[in-house]
């Protein structure tokens, strides 16, 4: 009855759901001018959208990547500094952001590189659930830590901005859906003992969006996907919010993470 149901909706969406351009609304603005932003991540999908557009708005900006080949290239199209990072490696993460930022001022962090997990259901193992919750949440807390420490050393009144999921309000039977729901929890934790000291902390949960993580669920050059909205995001869409709560035009979000 279920897979009945689920190929008629398939059919209804394909047939009767109008399709049309997505075009991207995006405003150049110089918000984020003479400010300095780490991005985990940013050698692909969200994290790289996020990377232009702030580098657009006039950050400097700096790439965490694991990959060395991926992340060399995207810093040199970008012209931007980078460093290759396995983040799940929690202590060695700390140490060499640690050495890394002695000498500069760090205004935004963004925390956006994660992982899926592709186990199947009652067969998880503790090797992958690790991989998944010290990418997506462990890494997160620590640079963060890192990151408030070096904002309030320097007086800094920075942002710090984790990507979430819209999985995170979902029940939480895998670990990336549990790491989802966890991290908005750390964000606002994060929020309320940061703003205090000027450092404003907020998330964003995106839905089903054109990444690489998504090339199994959408087609090539097609955003059609059956929720409320019928189509899925775009990077470039997450990215305009991004710049937005990381400028001090969001200065007055604390602790939300935005669905």
């Amino acid at each position: 009855k279920n897979a009945s149901f689920s190929a008629i909706k398939d059919v209804l969406l394909k047939n009767l759901v109008k399709r049309y351009p997505v075009i991207v609304r995006d405003i150049e603005t110089n918000l984020l001018k003479d400010q300095t932003a780490l991005i985990t991540g940013g050698n692909s999908g969200i994290g790289l959208a996020i990377a232009k557009k702030m580098i657009e708005s006039g950050a400097n900006v700096i790439i965490i990547g694991r990959d060395e080949s991926k992340t060399v290239s995207c810093a040199e199209k970008l012209k931007c500094s980078y460093l290759i990072e396995d983040i799940s490696e929690t202590k060695k993460l700390v140490e060499d952001i640690s050495e890394y930022i002695k000498d500069k001022q760090i205004d935004i962090l963004v925390n956006s590189a994660g992982v899926l997990d592709k186990e199947p259901w009652l067969a998880k193992t503790p090797e992958g659930y690790d991989k998944v919750m010290n990418t997506n949440l462990k890494a997160i807390y620590f640079i963060s830590q890192t990151i408030a420490n070096h904002m309030i050393e320097k007086n800094i009144h920075g942002h710090i901005l984790n990507v979430s999921s819209s999985s995170s309000m979902r029940p939480s039977w895998g670990p990336y859906q549990l790491s989802k729901r966890a991290l908005n929890g750390l964000t606002l934790g994060f929020a309320q003992r940061l703003a205090p000291n000027g450092i404003i902390v907020n998330g964003i949960a995106p839905g089903v969006t054109a990444t690489p993580m998504m090339d199994s669920i959408l087609e090539e050059g097609n955003l059609s996907y059956p929720n409320p909205l019928r189509r899925a995001s775009t990077p470039e869409e997450i990215a305009n919010l991004a710049v937005f709560l990381a400028s001090d035009l969001g200065n007055s979000v604390v602790g939300d993470t935005v669905m």
